[in-house]
This record gives structure tokens, sequence and C-alpha cells, in this order.
């Protein structure tokens, strides 16, 4: 349980001036302006292209994190926080079922023993467990350093038979423990990690936040950084190893306007000063988007779709 006087120290985050964020790292940094992403209209995507941001009709546009995200409040020891859960069809909105069946396949062709295209033995970690016993973590801070807040967690996994993108959103600076100690529950379920430069980011910053906040962190599981993957097959290839590089040449999909990096921390700082929850519409579905990304380059590589 957090003490009175984190929980002041931490909302007084909320009374600071708003500072431009640094990029948030070249792992995560966007290619170029044509392959950015925006957030339009609810629809299926067009074939090889994903539409993140919101559009210049919305600048006036206030609303409510209930109108852009249907969630559920979790109750912890540590407080609340909100869970939002949705099938990656619900994600897609398209090729979502597709997408699922896909997955199932390689991690069940796994069991036979034999990872093709693995000469480092990068995927040995997959082959005893289930597909239930896998997920793919991504997260979203408000800087750079484990000094500053943590808000969002997002968890794809198999959950309840089904292919899920789990997502522990801190509404203001004092859920980010109870956030923490939920996901903290999620992967001391899990066997296998899979990230996208999370050996050197995401985890060590989840760890340093729990410890900052005081919740248990234990890191036990195999660990699968596919921007490690990513650097050893294409390295050489393309003009860098970024995950938007990869989504543009390994998965042939891009994405249009999509929210800069740099700009997350402020956009969350403004949602938790106004309430206004246009640009977390646009987060959540950042933050699903790079979560599906990874899986989809992990499929690839299992696949054999590895050449350009």
């Amino acid at each position: 349980m957090i003490s009175d006087e984190m929980r002041r120290r931490i909302a007084a985050l909320n009374r600071r001036d708003l500072k431009h964020a640094d990029e948030v790292s070249e792992a995560e940094g966007q290619v170029e302006p044509e392959v950015r992403s925006a957030r339009g209209e609810r629809r299926a995507p067009d074939p090889g292209e994903l539409r993140v941001m919101a559009a210049a009709s919305d600048a006036r546009l206030h609303l409510s994190l209930d109108e852009v995200a249907q969630g559920e409040e979790i109750h912890t020891p540590a407080g609340t926080f909100l869970l939002i859960d949705q099938t990656v069809q619900e994600v897609l909105r398209g090729g979502g079922r597709a997408f699922g069946a896909r997955y199932e396949r390689a991690i069940g062709a796994l069991h036979e023993g034999n990872v093709p295209h693995d000469p480092y033995d990068t995927f040995h970690s997959l082959i005893d467990v289930c597909a239930e016993d896998v997920i793919y973590v991504d997260i979203e801070t408000t800087g750079l350093t484990a000094g500053t807040p943590l808000f969002l967690i997002g968890v794809l996994g198999h959950f309840d038979g089904d292919l899920r993108v789990v997502q522990l959103l801190a509404r203001d600076y004092t859920e980010e423990a109870a956030s923490l100690s939920h996901f903290v529950t999620m992967l001391d379920a899990s066997q296998v990690i899979v990230s996208f430069n999370g050996k050197s980011y995401d985890l060590p910053y989840i760890r340093d936040r729990c410890l900052f906040m005081g919740v248990p962190f234990r890191l036990r599981q195999a660990h699968i950084d596919m921007l490690h993957v990513g650097r050893r097959i294409w390295g050489r290839q393309l003009p860098n190893c970024k995950l938007q590089t990869l989504e543009q040449y390994i998965c042939r999909r891009t994405r249009q306007g999509d929210i800069p990096g740099a700009e997350i921390p402020n956009a969350y700082h403004r949602f938790v000063k106004s309430g206004n929850a246009v640009q977390m519409r646009d987060i959540l579905h950042h933050n699903a988007l790079d979560l599906l990304t990874t899986t989809e380059v992990l499929l690839r590589v299992l696949e054999g779709k590895v050449y350009l």
C-alpha cells in the first residue's frame, strides 16, 4: 500500500509545468514521415495501412475515458487502475481472426521440437510451453528513465481461449503502483516474455518502478527480445531496425500519422490535468499496434518469411 506521503509526492507531478519529452529511444522511434500512423474513423484498415491518430477534426473534442476505452476498474491492495481487455479481432477490425489462427499454428508447431530459422537458439524456450504461457509486453511512460512514472503496461497473450490485448492503465499518477502489482501477477503466471527492446528498456523500467513503489518483483522467465532478432537478421539490409521499420518492410504494412513517441508523455500529462481522453485513444491504439507488430515479427521469423 502506498503511504499518504508517497501519494502526495506522486500527485505533485500533476502540478508541474509540462515539458517537452525527448525521443523515447531509437528502437521505438518513427521511420520516415510517410510511415507514421493516424487513427481516423472506426473502420477496417485498408490492406497495408493502419490509421491510428486523432484526425484534425478531433482537435476540439473533449471525450471522457469511458468514451474512448471500455475497461474495468480493478481493485488491488495498492489501489485501483483501469484494465482494458480486447481481442485481437477487436483491435484489428478485419484481419484479427486470421492473425490469431497464424499465431496458434506457429506456436503449436514448435511443440514438435523443431524450431526453424533459429541458428542462435533464440526461440528454444518456446518449445515446451503452451500458448497461454507466453506474454508480449510493451510499456508507455512519462520519460526515459525510471525516475518518471510509468502509466500504461500493454500485454498481449492467449487468455481465455483467445489472443487478447490487455492494457493496464494508470488514470493518474497515484494508480501506478496498482497497475504494477497486477502486472507482476500476470508475469508470475507466464513462462516466456517477448518484447521489442524490452531487455534494455521495458523490463528494467518496470523493475525499477516496482522497487520505487515497494511492489515485489522477480524476473525468472525466459525473455526473447525481437529487437536483437531483427538486428541479426535484417541489420545489414534495412535503414534501421526500429519497430515501425520492421512493420513496413517485414510485416508489409504502414501506419498513417501515428502519435510520435516523443509526444506521448505530454499527451498523458494533459489527460491527467484536463480529463480529455482524445489523445489517450491514440496512445492506447499505438501501444496495441506495437504489441501486434512485435508478435507478427516473431511469426514471420518462425514461418521463415524473412526475405525482403
